[in-house]
């Protein structure tokens, strides 16, 4: 097996993404906020991203001095998502810096998206001085930040702010939260003697899997006929694909992720894709027909089960997880193992070995290898609805798949629209794909493409995002064609919020969910990038000729796509009548 794209990734930054930790360099008697930006220096900060004002300045002036680059946004929401994005796809320590009040409201949805979605980030937060109730900027910070997950603490005392801040940002790396630190501006400027060296780790040593339960695993592998591997994000994140990979060719399983892990595997012929809501008729079908369900990393949540209905109820499931509060969460499974996902499939293939000869193979057939192809999406045929005033999404993303060049990085944003990039748009591996969807909130798949691009600016990243979520966040368009991103922006434009529009269009009026369309390639140019309407497959001749010039800058592509087209995926969840 090649490298993962994570793995990479981390590779990519070179010397730009220091050793853990750094010893810091002598002090003189300095204020607090140059304290707080040299000990994230000190931690191997990489990046900042936020929005400045009156109390977050100094501190984001003395980090861009200490040589982390800022990359300043149209939004705070904008800024945490674009940071978010960044650290997922690259590991690194990634800071956010946002002034008092509306700058921490301003941050809060993309704060909850980062913090459901284990992203270690560090927020920096300028606020008034302590006890003061009467600005303007007064807000319970601490009560706004736990209630969306993340982790809060406030530098009150100078003496201490270096170490704090350190211990911060280990607690963050280690635990893969996010850490909102409060910076009242009055302890901002009050001196602090240098700080003392602390030998502090980012991370910890993973759990360690339990003998007992490696045996008991083995002895489940050697009974199952038809095994199953499923890989999450907890497995994308310890690189654990090559391992995976061998561990269901010792065992003859197939091969299945969750949305969070969507391209581990890619091109693999005994992979099924992405379990769940998303998942292809062939993976449907298999996995419904597994009898042991090996999950690495992943919550088994409704959407990668189905509500419970994707793996059949007399299935055995093994769920390893670094994180033991996890287990349970979603459902009941055989066995649990505390372990990290690379470790633990290590320990399980060490112990089949130790065991005797592998087991027969049972379910890698040419019977099965059939399925898996001619019931992925890829292979499944669809009648063509183009009809010159609107292309069939189907249509037009299986077009633009075939056009764009495979190394990218795909980024989705949220909507009724999602399963046709996600059917129909390949990924080139997990390292390679982010979307973020945790918190359920569209509008912020612009702000997620520019940290994937900031991050990695040669190579080109792919966006889809629906009409309403891009004009949630059309303020960052300036922000992308700002910082020169190489960028191909793909909007399913119907002029609606579709997922309301298809769940309530039986019995309700739905003026209050449809819009006048918007030309989204006209605000483009007017913002400084290309762009191009399309209605029909001929259209795309313009996409094809900016690919040819190298695919330069930004450029948005604004399908007018059908309305009327209802998402298979979207219509199999409303049809249990939830969300």
């Amino acid at each position: 097996m090649l490298p993962t794209q994570r793995s990479r990734n981390r590779e990519s930054w070179g010397t730009s993404m220091p050793a853990l930790p750094l010893a810091p360099q002598p002090m003189a008697n300095q204020p607090v906020w140059r304290q707080v930006a040299r000990a994230l220096h000190d931690h191997g900060a990489v990046r900042c991203f936020g929005l400045v004002g009156g109390a977050n300045f100094k501190v984001t002036h003395a980090l861009t001095e200490l040589g982390i680059p800022f990359t300043s946004a149209r939004h705070e929401g904008g800024a945490v998502t674009m940071a978010d994005a960044a650290a997922r796809l690259t590991g690194a320590l990634t800071i956010v810096s946002v002034t008092a009040g509306p700058g921490l409201t301003n941050a809060i949805t993309g704060i909850g998206e980062a913090a459901k979605s284990d992203t270690p980030l560090v927020i920096l937060a300028g606020d008034v001085p302590i006890g003061d109730r009467t600005s303007s900027f007064s807000i319970r910070q601490e009560e706004l930040v736990r209630s969306v997950g993340a982790s809060w603490i406030q530098i009150d005392e100078p003496s201490s702010s270096y170490v704090c801040v350190r211990k911060a940002a280990a607690h963050a790396l280690r635990e893969r939260q996010v850490v909102v630190i409060s910076l009242p501006v009055d302890v901002q400027e009050q001196m602090s003697e240098a700080a003392p060296w602390l030998p502090l780790d980012s991370l910890t040593k993973p759990p360690q899997p339990d003998d007992a339960a490696i045996l008991a695993v083995v002895d489940m592998v050697r009974t199952a006929r038809r095994p199953l591997i499923l890989a999450g994000h907890g497995a994308e994140v310890a690189n654990a694909e090559g391992l995976l990979d061998r561990l269901a060719g010792a065992v003859d399983g197939l091969l299945a992720t969750s949305l969070q892990a969507h391209g581990m595997f890619a091109d693999h012929p005994w992979n099924l894709g992405i379990a769940g809501g998303y998942a292809s008729p062939a993976a449907s079908e298999l996995i419904q027909q597994s009898d042991l369900v090996i999950v690495f990393g992943a919550s088994l949540n409704m959407w990668t089960t189905k509500k419970g209905r994707l793996i059949r109820d007399d299935a055995r499931i093994v769920q390893i997880e670094s994180r033991a509060e996890r287990f349970g969460r979603f459902s009941e499974v055989a066995l649990r193992i505390h372990g990290d996902a690379a470790q633990t499939a290590h320990r399980i293939l060490e112990a089949l070995a130790a065991s005797g000869p592998s087991p027969i193979g049972r379910w890698r057939t040419p019977e099965v290898a059939a399925v898996i192809h001619d019931k992925s999406h890829r292979h499944l045929v669809h009648g063509d609805r183009s009809d010159g005033r609107y292309i069939d999404p189907r249509t037009f993303t299986k077009a633009v798949d075939r056009i764009l060049p495979a190394d990218r990085i795909v980024v989705l944003d949220g909507g009724h629209f999602t399963g046709w990039p996600i059917h129909h748009l390949s990924v080139p591996d997990a390292g390679s794909w982010c979307m973020p969807i945790a918190f359920q909130s569209i509008g912020l798949g612009l702000a997620a493409a520019i940290g994937a691009s900031v991050s990695f600016p040669q190579r080109l990243v792919v966006l889809a995002a629906g009409d309403g979520g891009f004009l949630m966040s059309l303020a960052e368009l300036e922000t992308a064609v700002r910082l020169d991103c190489r960028m191909c922006i793909l909007i399913y434009n119907d002029a609606a919020y579709s997922a309301e529009v298809h769940h309530f269009k039986h019995g309700y009026d739905l003026d209050i969910v449809r819009f006048p369309e918007t030309d989204f390639a006209r605000a483009a140019r007017g913002l400084g990038a290309e762009g191009a309407t399309i209605r029909n497959p001929e259209d795309l001749a313009a996409l094809t000729a900016w690919v040819a010039r190298g695919a330069p800058g930004v450029f948005v592509i604004d399908a007018r796509v059908d309305p009327d087209i209802a998402a298979d995926w979207f219509m199999q969840v409303i049809g249990t009548g939830n969300l």
